[in-house]
């Protein structure tokens, strides 16, 4: 399994813990849009990502006001070999004006600018979730904090983002966040070394689709190549 496919596949099970947490009731779907987007979810992890966006089309003439339709276009847009940064917006904050009270939405915008390396922005987002949701379930507030560390460091704030560890994780923690913290530190100050031997370290306790996430983000900083060497399908094959 590709570090990309398998971190969607967390990302995607993290949507519904995320979703649990909103405080207003969710719009259900009805069983032929379910199964409509199950397919748009598939395409999408085996990067067929047209494919996708004609589902997720197929699904907003039946249901136009369900947000899940837009936060997985606005994923799909936001792919790494997509990064269509001006179609992806739309959709991710259609998602959040659908569901103003759920995390979800607003957990998308936030990676939306940490993608985008809009580091200010995303710390304010991120920082915004864990003030307006303070009983997020553990594996999303660990990810939430953990975001907002790497911005800080990425903001030259190295105190800020070694007091969110400080407050928020420890090595006897349920989620890899202690570990992958700590390798983000030492990357930091350059010490790939160090900071390897603590992703190595995570990836031990928590195996390795568990700490996708947190990788993932390590990808996105240009800390570590990115190894999803999986071609998209929608690029024409080499003769």
């Amino acid at each position: 399994m590709s570090l990309l496919k398998s971190f969607l596949s967390l990302t995607l099970g993290t949507s519904i813990v995320l979703a649990q947490t909103s405080e207003a009731p969710r719009p259900k779907a009805s069983d032929e849009v379910k199964k409509v987007l199950l397919e748009a979810r598939k395409m999408r992890l085996e990067h067929r990502y047209s494919e996708a966006l004609e589902k997720l089309d197929e699904a907003e003439k039946l249901a136009p006001n369900l947000a899940d339709i837009y936060a997985l276009r606005g994923d799909i847009y936001l792919a790494p070999r997509r990064r269509d940064f001006d179609l992806a917006l739309p959709q991710f904050q259609k998602a959040a004006e659908l569901e103003p009270q759920s995390p979800l939405p607003r957990f998308n915008l936030a990676e939306y600018f940490f993608v985008k390396h809009e580091f200010d922005a995303a710390l304010q987002a991120f920082t915004k979730i864990t003030a307006d949701f303070p009983k997020l379930p553990m594996i999303i507030r660990h990810l939430v904090h953990y975001k907002r560390a790497l911005c800080e460091l990425k903001l030259g704030h190295r105190p800020a983002a070694e007091q969110i560890v400080a407050d928020n994780f420890t090595f006897m923690d349920d989620t890899p966040a202690y570990y992958f913290s700590k390798a983000a530190l030492a990357f930091d100050l350059g010490d790939a070394a160090k900071a390897n031997e603590w992703v190595q370290r995570g990836v031990a306790v928590f195996k390795g689709p568990n700490c996708e996430p947190y990788y993932d983000a390590f990808k996105e900083l240009r800390w570590v190549p990115d190894m999803d060497l999986n071609p998209s399908k929608d690029q024409p094959k080499k003769p």
